[in-house]
């Protein structure tokens, strides 16, 4: 490493104030200094008295004991970076810290003097830890978060994980006090017992900041998720990505509130990413090799991730981890972000209790999971669900529940588990979501069956026509759709505010259909007037809505959103608050 001049910046100061305090009495011509390479550095090579000695691989200091102030040095120095004072010569040896508390760069103004590593020393910590994680101090243009950091820079939108950049010598302690934890039996919260012996065997003191995060991050390499678990345990993120390695492509994450940014840590080998994806998934039958080079499985935390090699992914790694949501959102939460309107939360909330059954299709990422969860709150706490997932997501309040879960490694998929619902005498079944045209049939199948009092799914389309375009190109027949009484579709887009690209989740269409499965549409989103417009009354539904509660429908669903409003403004819990104007 090295301390790196920027000439420009340098000129702006007139105070030269950066020198002062330097604890060897050095002027600003010490800052040329490059760190040549050790064992071919020419001051050393020209000190007859041996001198010169590493203070870390890759920068010599001098012991002024040995020096008698020749000046070889200084003649030998292309750059002229030494100088002799008071009769012993003099360089920049970064003051030997691993905090880099130095004086002259405290003391610039400017931000001219910045401590850089060599290529070589680079690609020692890169094998020694096979990623990386790095500041970002240049190009700052904007600080939009403090915890987590989340900055704009350079144009581009960076999600800053905290630790600090390791120095060559802290990457070799952190692989070698991994090495002590893993291979010494020590238990999961002893950490820092692994690290003090290890310490005490290599005579190495840390300084207590020193030793504070490299303790925060042995504890987090110790962890199933490694580099990657504070960037897990961040309940605002969906996504972590890796697109391939090196510093160019930095992990991405995609944050609730701000998109798509970068991370500040990326992968330098192949063989680290395979690790921590079969870490990962250690708990599983699936691993990630060459002789695999494929593989989607689900985390200890629940979260989904699927991980390629070459020649699968192209020349580089790739993973995508779809994080589980361990926050449950409730209808006042929905209603307040306004991806659902007040009257239509009303609307679903009779819905849920008349005995229909639903569909909620969106796009990728756009939130359909979330809102079925979401309004199950309106189902009877008594009744008997069963929930059909792939991946576990679903967190609703009932007991009485019992949840499968797909197993291709037994031969169990999900449109064997919809058929074995039909023998379980569900109240109400949940399948997030269909795909398939087998599993598709096999849900539609529960539906004709009269399975209960309702039948549940999320389906990819990106409107009610394209849902019913695709399950009738999946093989079903129009006769057979009608069998859904209602299709919602929700859709995330990008909109602009303040200079910036956001995203929008809102519930864009609500329509029930006909016996013919034409649509009626109940619902639409007028993204001129950014709101969801009511634009025509149900037929379907508010039969079945007066058949199970005995009046108009229109009543019911305004008494329902008076209630609700009540909900909004005492801030209850939904189950608490349903139970005490005697729903459930």
């Amino acid at each position: 490493m090295h301390l790196k001049l920027d000439a420009d910046l340098c000129e702006q100061c007139k105070e030269k104030l950066c020198m002062k305090g330097c604890p060897n009495g050095l002027d600003l011509n010490a800052l040329k200094c490059v760190h040549c390479d050790p064992d071919k550095a020419p001051c050393a090579l020209a000190c007859k008295q041996d001198a010169f000695y590493k203070v870390t691989e890759q920068v010599l200091a001098i012991d002024e004991s040995k020096c008698n102030g020749c000046g070889d040095c200084v003649l030998a120095c292309p750059y002229g970076a030494i100088t002799i004072k008071n009769g012993k010569a003099k360089k920049c040896d970064l003051c030997a810290s691993y905090n880099f508390e130095i004086a002259c760069i405290n003391n610039c103004k400017y931000g001219a003097i910045k401590v850089e590593k060599t290529e070589r020393e680079m690609k020692e910590i890169e094998r020694a830890l096979g990623w990386f994680c790095f500041e970002v101090k240049e190009g700052v243009q904007r600080i939009y978060r403090e915890k987590p950091k989340i900055i704009e820079a350079n144009n581009e939108l960076w999600y800053l994980l905290e630790l600090p950049e390791l120095s060559l010598e802290e990457a070799k302690l952190v692989k070698f006090a991994l090495e002590e934890f893993q291979n010494n039996g020590y238990k999961e919260k002893e950490i820092e017992k692994a690290l003090a012996n290890y310490c005490r065997k290599n005579l190495i003191v840390l300084e207590k900041e020193q030793k504070d995060y490299i303790k925060r991050l042995l504890k987090n390499l110790t962890q199933c998720y490694g580099p990657l678990s504070e960037l897990i345990a961040d309940d605002e993120l969906e996504e972590i990505a890796l697109i391939g390695l090196g510093r160019e492509k930095p992990v991405k994450v995609f944050h609730q509130c701000f998109g798509w940014c970068n991370c500040n840590l990326y992968f330098a080998t192949e063989q680290a990413v395979r690790a921590l994806v079969n870490r990962m998934l250690q708990k599983t039958e699936r691993r990630l090799t060459l002789n695999a080079p494929r593989v989607n499985g689900t985390l200890p935390d629940g979260s989904r991730i699927n991980a390629t090699l070459p020649p699968v992914s192209l020349g580089e790694p790739t993973f995508t981890i779809r994080k589980f949501n361990v926050k449950r959102f409730t209808p006042a939460e929905l209603i307040r972000n306004k991806t659902f309107s007040l009257e239509l939360m009303a609307f679903l909330w009779c819905v849920m209790q008349a005995d229909c059954s639903l569909v909620i299709a969106g796009n990728t990422g756009s939130g359909k999971t979330t809102s079925l969860n979401a309004i199950f709150s309106f189902v009877p706490l008594n009744e008997r669900i069963v929930v059909i997932e792939e991946t576990p997501e679903l967190k609703i309040p009932h007991k009485h529940v019992v949840k499968l879960t797909v197993c291709r490694e037994k031969g169990i998929e999900m449109h064997n588990l919809i058929e074995d619902s039909l023998r379980m005498r569900p109240d109400r079944i949940i399948v997030s979501e269909i795909r398939s045209a087998e599993e598709t049939k096999a849900f539609i199948n529960t539906l004709l069956a009269g399975q209960g009092k309702g039948s549940y799914a999320t389906f990819h389309a990106n409107s009610a026509k394209e849902a019913v375009k695709r399950l009738e190109f999946l093989g079903i027949r129009s006769t057979d759709i009608a069998s859904i009484d209602l299709l919602l579709i929700q859709r995330r887009w990008p909109r602009a505010m303040n200079k910036r690209i956001f995203e929008e989740r809102r519930m864009i269409e609500v329509a029930e259909l006909s016996e013919k499965a034409k649509l009626r549409m109940l619902y639409r989103f007028n993204y001129k007037k950014n709101r969801l417009i009511k634009t025509n009354k149900s037929r379907r539904i508010a039969e079945k809505i007066e058949r199970t509660f005995g009046a108009r429908a229109s009543k019911v669903i305004k008494e329902r959103e008076k209630a609700l409003k009540k909900y909004l403004q005492a801030g209850k819990n939904i189950v608490d608050f349903l139970s005490e104007v005697n729903v459930h």
